[in-house]
């Protein structure tokens, strides 16, 4: 995944982590990065769950490491195929995110169906949150032509 910078050069996905407070580590928050000016910003589909954490945890007493995929099911795709991707032998990262994000949303869905059944109204809106973290950004791409 790229995007052009403000620079004019070309910025690149990578993961980074952010220091809320200085006492929250949040590791594995999905970004853009410029080789050339060092710029980086937030990937524009993870922000607002970035922001409402960084509300939840402003709130609280927390310390310590937050795992940003373990919180945003995107990053959590993103992350999985960022670790193991190989730029020279694989298909473009883009098709592989739209590959891995259809068979996450098909698990999820499954799954959904399992604590419909089992009646948890907890579960089912845990899993609902991750189906749209996940939808609303394969339903941008799609339209937008970003893939």
């Amino acid at each position: 995944m790229r995007k052009l910078c403000h620079c004019g050069q070309k910025m690149s996905l990578d993961f980074r982590v952010l220091i809320f407070g200085g006492v929250i580590e949040i590791d594995r928050v999905p970004i853009f990065e410029c080789e050339q000016c060092s710029h980086y910003e937030v990937l524009p589909a993870v922000k607002t769950d970035l922001l409402a954490l960084l509300g939840e945890l402003k709130d609280s007493d927390e310390q310590g490491l937050v795992l940003f995929n373990e919180v945003n099911e995107l990053a959590d795709v993103m992350f999985s195929i960022f670790r193991t991707w190989n730029q020279t032998e694989s298909p473009s990262f883009e098709v592989i995110l739209e590959q891995k994000c259809k068979e996450r949303i098909n698990l999820l869905l499954d799954v959904y169906g399992c604590a419909k059944e089992m009646n948890d109204r907890h579960w089912m809106d845990d899993i609902s949150k991750r189906l749209s973290q996940i939808s609303d950004f394969v339903n941008y791409s799609q339209f937008s032509g970003a893939n």
